[in-house]
């Protein structure tokens, strides 16, 4: 998980950073050029980056959620048995003290 997280962050990293480049080119060409468009079609490249950026976390903690989900339910299903177990060694002891209980009165 942590290799996957790295990866994604320094996927992110580049992409923000190519897309800096992006917008410093953009925004001095459009001062060159005086031309507004330009500018908007960067904003519009820059909005559309982080949208990705964000789709890519959401996945990402939507994976962690299921692995965490899937764990607890692993956690439980072992904390059920347990408890089976310890009913089942009650009920065993329970038993051993009722012969012995039983083995002690028929002697005296």
């Amino acid at each position: 998980m942590d290799s996957q997280r790295v990866d994604l962050l320094m996927g992110d990293r580049m992409t923000l950073q190519e897309t800096v480049l992006i917008v410093e080119e953009e925004a001095y060409a459009s001062q060159r050029l005086g031309s507004s468009g330009t500018l908007i079609q960067t904003q519009h490249q820059v909005h559309e980056t982080r949208s990705q950026m964000q789709q890519a976390k959401m996945a990402e903690l939507r994976e962690t959620d299921h692995r965490r989900q899937a764990q607890m339910v692993e956690t439980l299903c072992v904390m059920r048995d347990m408890r089976r177990e310890m009913d089942d060694m009650q009920a065993e002891l329970l038993a051993l003290q009722e012969h012995s209980e039983d083995s002690s009165c028929q002697h005296h």
